[in-house]
C-alpha cells in the first residue's frame, strides 16, 4: 500500500528565509506585550530582554535561533516529507447550536453537550471529543467545570472546552489528575503581538502544576494583521515563535507546532472570513514554514462561510483543505461549524466526518502487485466480458470501493421513489440513529472514579457559587 505523495508549494526558500528573518526582527525590536511581572521575569531568565514598565518582552534573534536549533536536533524530520497521511477532524465549542427542526439557531444546552459526546464516539474521523457548545442552562461561572465532568465521565476520546477562570481551572486540573491526565490550556496571543493578563495568569497556573500549554494565534488579515498574505504569514510567524518562547519560559517545554487559526477580514463587512481562497494560501504557506522549523503545521483550512449545507460550504471546505493538506498541514480546523463561528451544527459534523473518510480513502493510495494488477484475470475474461462475478472482485471489493453512508449514488427514479431525501435530512437521520438512548448513557470509567470526579466538581461548584 502506498500513501499519496504530494508537494504543493507557494513560497521559495529565499522567501521563507525572508519571512523568518523579518519575524525575528519583529520579536527583537518590537517584541510582545506581556502584562504580568512573573511572566516577564521568567522570560528574562530564558533570555529575553524585558521592560517591566512598558510590560514588553523582546527576544534576541540569537536566543530564538538557539531554541529552534535545539528543537530541530531533538525532533528529526520525516525521511519522506512528501507522504500525506489521513487527516483527523476536531470540534470547537460554540455558543449557539443550529436546530434541525426549526432551522434556526439557539443557545446551546447541557443536552447538546451530552448528545455531542454520544455522537462523536461513532465518528471515526473526529479524533477529539470537545464540547459542542457552552451549556446556557448551567450557571455561566461553572460551565467549563460542568462540561469537563461530562467529558471525563462519558467520552472514550480525549476532549475539553474553553477554560474560563483560575477558579474553575484548579478544579479541572484536579479532575484531570484524578483521570491520570494532564490538561491543555490555550495560551493564545491577541493580535497583533500581545497577551491578555488573564491568559498569562492562567498560563502560570497550568505551568506551575505541570500541565500543558498550547498555542494558536488567530490573525485577521486586513484588521488585526496586514492585508497582504506575506504580511499575515510574517506576523503569524512572529506570534507563533514568540508564543512558543513564552511557553518555554513558563514551563521549560518548547511545544513545537506551527499551528494557528488565522483568516482574512472581508473588507465589505469587516467580518472574519472562514472560507475565502486565502485560507488555501495561508494553509500552504503554513505547511512550508512548519517544515522549515521542523514542526508539524496546522491551519484553519477546512472551514466555510456558508451557514447551511450547500455547494458553497462543500466547495470552500474541500478546495481550501485539499490544497493545505497536500502541502503538508496535519490539522485543518474544527468541524461541525455553521459559517464563521455562527453556531454548531450536528448535521454539518456528520457530513464533515464523511468527507474526511473519503479523503482518507484517497491518501491511503492503493496496492500494486501481481495479483492486484490482475493481468491473468483480464486475459481470462477477455474481450467483451465482465468482472462482476469473479472471485477476484469479491476478494478485493471492500478494499477497492469506498461505500458512503451519506452521499447518494442512486439513479434519478430511485432517488425520487425514495422520497427525494436531501443530504441535510440524511445526515439528521444518521445522527438520530447513532445517538439513540444518549440521555441514559452509562459512564465509560469505573464507578469509584466517577464518584471522585463528582466530589471534586461538587466542591468546586460549591466554592465558586457560594
Amino acid at each position: 500500500m502506498k500513501n499519496l505523495r504530494a508537494k504543493i508549494e507557494i513560497l521559495t526558500q529565499d522567501e521563507i528565509l525572508q519571512i523568518h528573518k523579518a519575524s525575528l526582527k519583529i520579536l527583537e525590536h518590537t517584541g510582545m506585550g506581556m502584562p504580568n511581572k512573573e511572566c516577564l521575569t521568567r522570560c528574562r531568565n530564558a533570555g529575553a530582554v524585558v521592560d517591566f514598565d512598558k510590560e514588553v518582552m523582546r527576544i534576541p534573534a540569537s536566543v530564538m535561533e538557539d531554541l529552534l536549533s535545539e528543537y530541530r536536533r531533538n525532533h528529526p524530520q520525516k525521511e519522506d516529507s512528501m507522504v500525506r497521511e489521513p487527516i483527523q477532524g476536531s470540534i470547537s465549542t460554540q455558543v449557539f447550536v443550529v436546530d434541525y427542526e426549526t432551522k434556526k439557531r439557539r443557545y446551546g444546552l447541557s443536552d447538546d453537550v451530552q448528545k455531542g459526546i454520544a455522537l462523536v464516539q461513532h465518528l471515526d474521523n473526529i479524533s477529539s471529543c470537545n464540547a459542542v457548545c457552552v451549556p446556557s442552562d448551567v450557571d455561566s461561572r461553572v460551565t467549563d467545570l460542568y462540561t469537563y465532568l461530562q467529558l471525563y465521565k462519558y467520552s472514550k476520546k480525549y476532549g475539553g472546552t474553553y477554560i474560563l477562570s483560575p477558579e474553575t481551572a484548579q478544579y479541572i486540573m484536579d479532575m484531570a489528575e484524578c483521570m491520570g491526565r494532564k490538561e491543555y490550556y490555550l495560551f493564545e496571543s491577541v493580535s497583533p503581538l500581545r497577551f491578555r493578563k488573564e491568559t498569562l495568569e492562567m498560563g502560570l497556573l497550568f505551568a506551575d502544576r505541570g500541565h500543558h500549554l498550547s498555542i494558536a494565534p488567530m490573525i485577521m488579515g486586513g484588521s488585526t494583521g496586514p492585508v497582504t498574505m506575506a504580511g499575515v504569514v510574517t506576523l503569524l510567524t512572529a506570534e507563533i515563535l514568540g508564543s512558543l518562547f513564552a511557553c518555554y519560559a513558563l514551563t521549560g517545554d518548547f511545544p513545537g507546532f506551527y499551528g494557528h487559526g488565522s483568516h482574512s477580514t472581508d473588507p465589505g463587512t469587516l467580518l472574519c472570513s472562514f472560507g475565502s481562497p486565502n485560507q488555501a494560501l495561508i494553509g500552504i504557506a503554513s505547511a512550508q514554514m512548519g517544515e522549515f522549523y521542523g514542526m508539524e503545521a496546522g491551519s484553519n483550512s477546512a472551514l466555510s462561510d456558508a451557514l447551511q449545507l450547500d455547494f458553497q460550504g462543500g466547495f470552500e471546505k474541500a478546495s481550501n483543505m485539499i490544497f493545505s493538506c497536500l502541502a503538508g498541514t496535519v490539522s485543518i480546523g474544527c468541524q461541525g461549524i455553521a459559517g464563521a463561528d455562527q453556531g454548531f451544527s450536528f448535521e454539518q459534523l456528520v457530513v464533515d466526518n464523511e468527507w474526511l473518510d473519503a479523503y482518507r480513502h484517497v491518501v491511503s493510495g492503493f496496492e500494486v502487485n501481481e495479483d492486484t494488477i490482475a493481468e491473468e484475470l483480464i486475459e481470462t475474461v477477455g474481450i467483451g466480458g465482465n468482472f462482476i462475478a469473479e472471485e477476484h472482485t469479491v476478494r478485493y471489493l471492500r478494499k477497492s470501493w469506498w461505500p458512503s453512508r451519506l452521499f447518494a449514488r442512486n439513479d434519478w427514479d430511485a432517488w425520487v421513489n425514495g422520497g427525494a431525501v436531501d443530504l441535510f435530512a440524511r445526515a439528521h437521520a444518521r445522527i438520530e440513529a447513532l445517538t439513540e438512548g444518549y440521555k441514559s448513557m452509562e459512564p465509560v470509567i469505573p464507578s469509584a472514579r466517577v464518584e471522585e470526579l463528582e466530589r471534586i466538581a461538587a466542591a468546586g461548584m460549591k466554592s465558586i457559587l457560594r
